[in-house]
């Protein structure tokens, strides 16, 4: 029998759910900045760059995400990296094919080196373009000086930007607080409480003109739109929620006296097909996450990170780089 065309919004929804961005063009990292005042860089540029390269080596040998050995890549990896590597690996050993879960090439050309003495401590790298076209930046974290450095995360570069400059990396750049906001249009913890808020409330939202219109602020709009309007035209539902992970927001000041700032979140999707309504086929990538083919209802839960150039002065902060995928669905 013809199942009724109410109980196809909920599979088309969470379709849509996965068509989110991609990004482009290879960034300039190269005039030198002031170094902070006496304050010492984390880690010196040839550490820095042996210590990238360790780091990454366990993610550039996956090949087969199937095969990943979860237990090895937890000594270099964490963070929202190692969520969104589990999830590959759950995902291709359900025998489908996993989401880009972050950068393809993680051979550094260049790295952002804070000036810090306090722990956690952090630096970047930026990498060459992979396969996909994509530079990518990869974040290193280490949360004390008892334990290594990890990959914190792998954004890439969304289309048409570049990277701002920074300090050289024998130079390093100085750290900015979380609450500072000396000669910047808003602190670090603004800048990433108010990028959710226009990911949630759209272009009509409170905050939404603080920000220059980027290729993933657009596709999350108009992916969440079209699953809603879907939804809600077969009498179903879709609530979401994003919330800033529980590590500290990373920043440094950038040559022009503005700030680089990333920030990491958990965001929270939930889809509700017709009361009464027969189970939805789900996208094969939530399918093997949820351990399920169909559903009347599924939450999925998604990791981003993302990195924003904060102008000096005035102006509006730009989203530069992002890596977003799902980490859990839960479907009922």
């Amino acid at each position: 029998m013809r199942r009724p065309a109410r109980t196809t919004a909920l599979t088309a929804a969470c379709a849509a759910l996965l068509a989110l961005p991609a990004c482009a063009q290879l960034p300039v990292v190269h005039a030198p900045a002031a170094a902070g005042e006496h304050v010492p860089l984390v880690v010196q540029p040839a550490q820095a760059a042996r210590t990238a390269e360790a780091a990454t080596a366990p993610l550039q040998a996956l090949a087969d995400p199937a095969a990943t050995d979860l237990e090895a890549l937890e000594q270099r990896v964490s963070g929202p990296e190692l969520a969104l590597r589990r999830a590959a690996a759950t995902v291709a050993a359900a025998g489908v094919t996993p989401p880009a879960t972050g950068a393809d090439d993680l051979d550094a050309i260049s790295s952002v080196l804070p000036r810090q003495g306090t722990w956690p401590h952090w630096f970047l790298t930026v990498t060459e373009p992979g396969e996909d076209t994509k530079p990518s930046l990869v974040v290193l974290r280490s949360p004390s000086a008892r334990e290594p450095y990890r990959v914190w995360a792998t954004p890439s570069l969304l289309p048409g930007v570049s990277l701002p400059t920074t300090g050289a990396p024998a130079e390093g750049a100085a750290v900015v607080a979380p609450d500072e906001d000396t000669n910047l249009p808003m602190s670090p913890a603004a800048v990433a409480e108010r990028y959710a808020d226009v990911l949630l409330e759209g272009d009509a939202g409170e905050f939404s003109g603080q920000f220059t219109t980027d290729a993933y602020r657009q596709d999350v709009l108009a992916s969440v739109q079209e699953q809603r309007r879907a939804l809600e035209a077969a009498g179903g539902s879709l609530t979401q929620e994003r919330t800033l992970l529980e590590d500290p927001l990373l920043a440094v000041r950038t040559r022009d006296g503005g700030a680089l700032v990333v920030a990491g979140y958990r965001w929270t999707t939930t889809l509700r097909g017709p009361a009464g309504g027969l189970p939805g086929q789900l996208d094969p990538v939530l399918a093997a996450l949820a351990g399920r083919a169909s559903a009347t209802g599924v939450t999925v839960v998604r990791e981003e990170v993302v990195v924003f150039a904060v102008p000096p002065g005035q102006g509006q902060v730009a989203a530069i780089a992002v890596q977003s995928g799902p980490v859990s669905v839960e479907a009922s």
